[in-house]
């Protein structure tokens, strides 16, 4: 997302300000009482698209409360299910919800243009590119993949995280 103005008030954060109609965007196709979609002013890919919820939750979107996160899911599957009919050459929807550009929970569903035969059932790999790593958040996220981990590293990782699971330390 290019550099928008923040502001420390959630009343009247960029896409608070967009729900509540203050400010304009030219690209909404969906809403209902509780969510919209537009098209992102700033796009990588055409139909590059944001959900949000019209009521402020902080950009976390994992942190919503379940009942609002299980209906912006579903919102996100039809407003998704737009994007697909509407481009022959979409057999499948990216979704993003990083939330690091707007301090406002949103959803970014990509178009995945050129996967049409998704479309018509027929599934294939497809490559995700040059293997990358990132020690850090760069600001964008890839699901491109990295090399080879070493198993004992992540049958490690896996301990630690399934001992926090089950409540430990």
């Amino acid at each position: 997302m290019t550099d928008h103005p923040q502001k420390e008030n959630n009343d009247s954060c960029l896409f608070c300000d967009i729900a509540a109609g203050r400010l304009t965007t030219p690209g909404i196709f969906w809403e209902d009482n509780d969510f919209m979609a537009f098209l992102a002013i700033d796009p990588n890919t055409e139909g590059f698209s944001c959900v949000i919820p019209k009521k402020h939750y902080d950009s976390d979107v994992l942190a919503m409360p379940d009942e609002v996160l299980c209906r912006f899911m579903v919102v996100a599957k039809q407003v998704a299910q737009i994007l697909k009919n509407y481009y022959a050459d979409v057999g499948r929807i990216g979704v993003i919800m990083e939330g690091t550009g707007v301090n406002h929970a949103h959803l970014k569903l990509i178009p995945m243009h050129g996967t049409e035969d998704l479309k018509r059932g027929e599934w294939h790999p497809y490559s995700s590119g040059p293997v990358q790593w990132f020690s850090t958040y760069e600001g964008w996220l890839s699901s491109a993949s990295g090399s080879l981990a070493d198993p004992q590293q992540l049958k490690e990782l896996a301990s630690k995280l399934k001992a926090l699971s089950l409540g430990g330390k």
